[in-house]
């Protein structure tokens, strides 16, 4: 089950990162991506529907701050140190609904995605 599981994760992580890479979340809405990321995290985790109900509203106010940054920063290189620290502050938060264990399930298909990523060759690592 948790092999099925993590399979599933990975090739949503896997997908949506292959759009990404293609240009295709630039036209997305703070609220689509938000969507998108929580139920990517329900998916990796299997956390409940409360808990996927909080993670997207810390999904969606970090995506709004996402969107600021990608407006104020036209330069790739300019805002790579803005958006990592609005990462940082999601990632806190999501620690504070997410247990322990769904956390850590998060984190390792974000690294799974970041691999298969690097291994394909498509898109920079975060």
């Amino acid at each position: 089950m948790m092999k099925k599981l993590f399979l599933v994760s990975s090739l949503i992580w896997m997908m949506v990162m292959t759009v990404a890479a293609q240009g295709g979340m630039q036209n997305m809405t703070p609220e689509d991506m938000a969507k998108r990321q929580a139920e990517m995290i329900k998916t990796s985790t299997g956390c409940d529907a409360a808990t996927t109900a909080k993670v997207e509203a810390v999904c969606l106010k970090y995506a709004k701050e996402m969107a600021a940054v990608r407006e104020k920063y036209t330069d790739r290189e300019a805002r790579r140190e803005p958006m990592k620290a609005v990462r940082d502050k999601q990632d806190e938060e999501l620690k504070g609904v997410l247990t322990a264990d769904q956390y850590a399930k998060m984190k390792a298909a974000q690294e799974e995605a970041r691999k298969q990523r690097a291994a394909g060759g498509g898109g920079g690592q975060q």
